[in-house]
């Protein structure tokens, strides 16, 4: 370089005291040599030879931009595929190599290694702490026998501090405080024992958590913010998971209580880790974790990462300790704080969340987010509120749906008893839970009471909404169908033309809605035997639901195994084989292969091929029909019993008994 006469590399910086010739002032510059970069590091590496890309992340990355190590790491890669004839892979490189160490420490006694092996166990050190360090009495317990350099009282002379401290692979932060370099104090802690190094740390652990004890909040300082995280480095090497734990919660308490929740969370993270990866998932440590988490993240107002980890932490608890134990109370008292502080979020997240499984179909995980949504409105605006009515209403639905009536019914009535008292006995939601008590009494084959409530709903709907409106029409339907099922045709029949007629003028012939009602006055025309008023009504139905829902909807199914169930009974077996293969098609392609209803046209089918005498076909249909019902609806259920019975029919035509004499599935009556 022009310009350049010479350089003087050494190990030290030249002392303050240096005396050299005044011509020199100008000219004489002292640079630090410092670790390559990344950037540098990579591209000295692939000058190297070294293409692969990982394999120079890892060296990098263990190199701490170390020149003699990327030396290091570029030998053995040219020894792996010379000496050992194979490909170097990433797993060969990162680990610590022995010359590094050899290299640093070529120039040193033994006790100085004895005491840098000490300082390298602190992240840093000033000479305070350096004289504490050298002429402590270590607990010899945890000290390995057979250690090189005993990590017991060093005996190394405080005055060689200044000394110790001009080593290259020694720094001075902006804060007046040491540190080695991180290659260096990597070598060193790898060189000794663990158990050597324990003992260390439990002295640091006290050191840092003397400047913590009977701390006031007023008067933290960011000498006890360090003292803090420095403890709680040292604590990591000392106490068990648990331990741990516990020792954490009691000293972070006054950092958490002046707010310091940015400083205490990346601790309760890593505890969070350590626990779950000592005590597993499920340990109730890691529910008081996750909640005290939340309670941080909470403070800070970071609403959806508490509400996470409150989650998490009610559901360790729930499963573990039972839904009754206080535990579980307290994390739900937390949760119905966190409700308060972001209004309705939580309810609605949660019920968002039962929204998005039912859809899915996952009514088990429905359930659990309606009623733990349900728990902290609860908590939260007690047990009387309007607004839990319409979790109160989801939750009995899903359990409707799931065939457990004895737990939906004190839930609808439970959310009827609160909509009548605050919104009075003829509001339209009054009505809506009505009818859908109704319904469950209906399915449960209470008739009598499904019967008054229906009325009920029918005259706050007229006097509410009109008689001329579609909710109108919706609830002539049901009671419709529920005469239907007590025998009563000839009422049903009346209230079915009344609601077409509301249909029809307010929603318009081919209303989806029109196409309902068309399917079930004609499911009602086959139960009386008239099955000529019957076919044409089931045919302006499947017209009506092609049209506006598309031919592959599954009401469009139901209406084709309907009529074909029409056409069959009528004899027609030539019209009603493609209607029920159509029908069959399109509920496996949209409903699945092992849906209920594919089993239900499944056996219509078996028996249409049973009546023709076709009883080959007829077998595997009704095999196929039972495997399905046994398998989703149970052995026990009605429906397999009635496949059960056909099979039998199908046997004993087989020995030429007239199957005149025989039973069949009716068709679908609703949808």
């Amino acid at each position: 370089m022009p310009g350049l006469s010479w350089v003087i590399c050494g190990r030290e910086n030249l002392p303050e005291d240096f005396e050299y010739d005044p011509v020199w002032e100008m000219s004489l510059e002292q640079h630090q040599v410092d670790k390559l970069s990344k950037k540098y590091s990579d591209k000295f590496l692939e000058g190297c030879g070294i293409e692969n890309k990982d394999i120079r992340d890892i060296i990098i990355k263990a190199s701490d931009g170390v020149l003699y190590y990327l030396n290091l790491s570029v030998d053995t890669y040219e020894m792996i595929k010379t000496c050992k004839k194979r490909q170097p892979i990433p797993e060969d490189f990162g680990k610590t190599q022995h010359e590094i160490f050899k290299k640093f420490v070529n120039c040193l006694d033994a006790d100085e290694i004895r005491v840098l092996k000490v300082l390298s166990v602190p992240n840093f050190w000033d000479l305070d702490l350096f004289k504490m360090l050298i002429w402590a009495e270590f607990d010899t317990r945890y000290s390995a026998a057979n250690t090189e350099y005993p990590v017991t009282n060093t005996g190394y002379p405080e005055t060689a501090f200044s000394e110790l401290t001009k080593f290259s692979f020694i720094k001075k932060d902006a804060g007046e405080r040491y540190l080695i370099h991180v290659l260096m104090r990597k070598n060193l802690q790898e060189s000794q024992n663990a158990d050597d190094r324990k003992p260390i740390h439990q002295f640091l652990l006290e050191h840092y958590s003397k400047k913590l004890k009977d701390l006031k909040i007023e008067a933290i300082s960011q000498k006890h913010e360090v003292a803090l995280i420095e403890a709680f480095y040292h604590a990591k090497e000392v106490f068990e998971a648990e331990d741990l734990f516990n020792w954490f919660i009691s000293v972070s308490e006054p950092f958490y209580r002046a707010t310091f929740w940015q400083l205490i969370i990346p601790p309760y993270e890593e505890i969070l880790i350590i626990l779950k990866e000592k005590l597993g998932q499920e340990h109730p440590s890691v529910a008081t974790t996750l909640n005290n988490l939340a309670e941080l993240y909470e403070s800070k107002g970071d609403y959806e990462k508490a509400l996470t980890l409150y989650m998490q932490s009610l559901e360790i608890r729930e499963n573990v300790l039972g839904p009754q134990h206080q535990s579980v109370a307290a994390t739900l008292k937390n949760l119905a704080g966190l409700y308060e502080n972001m209004g309705d979020y939580v309810a609605t997240t949660l019920n968002n969340l039962a929204e998005f499984y039912k859809n899915l179909g996952d009514n088990e995980k429905a359930i659990l987010f309606y009623k733990r949504s349900l728990q902290i409105s609860e908590c939260v605006l007690g047990p009387k509120h309007p607004s839990i009515v319409p979790t109160l209403n989801n939750l009995a639905g899903l359990y409707r749906n799931i065939q457990d009536y004895e737990t939906a019914l004190p839930l609808y009535i439970q959310s009827f008893e609160i909509s009548e008292n605050v919104l009075g006995p003829e509001h339209p939601s009054v009505a809506t839970i009505l009818n859908n008590l109704a319904e469950l009494y209906k399915i449960m084959g209470d008739y009598e009471k499904a019967l008054l409530l229906y009325k009920r709903t029918l005259e706050i709907r007229e006097t509410t909404f009109g008689p001329q409106h579609p909710y109108v029409a919706t609830t002539l339907n049901n009671l419709a169908l529920l005469y239907e099922s007590l025998g009563y045709y000839e009422e049903a029949l009346s209230l079915y033309m009344r609601d077409l007629k509301i249909s029809e003028n307010v929603l318009g012939p081919q209303h989806p809605s029109v196409a309902v009602t068309l399917n079930n006055l004609a499911a009602l025309y086959y139960n009386m035997g008239n099955y000529e008023k019957a076919l044409p009504l089931y045919k302006r139905s499947l017209k009506i639901r092609k049209t506006a829902l598309g031919p592959k909807h599954p009401y469009v199914a139901t209406t084709l195994n309907n009529l074909a169930g029409l056409y069959s009974i009528m004899g027609e077996y030539d019209k009603a084989l493609p209607l029920y293969n159509q029908s069959l098609e399109t509920s496996e392609s949209v409903l699945g292969p092992q849906h209920p209803f594919v089993a239900t046209i499944l056996n219509n089918l078996a028996e249409l091929y049973r009546n023709v005498g076709e009883y080959d076909k007829a077998l595997p249909l009704y095999m196929r029909s039972l495997k399905i019902s046994e398998n989703v609806l149970g052995p026990q259920h009605p429906s397999v019993a009635t496949i059960l019975n056909n099979l039998t029919a199908l046997k004993k035509c087989r020995k030429e008994i007239s199957p005149d004499k025989l039973g069949r599935l009716k068709p679908e009556n609703h949808g």
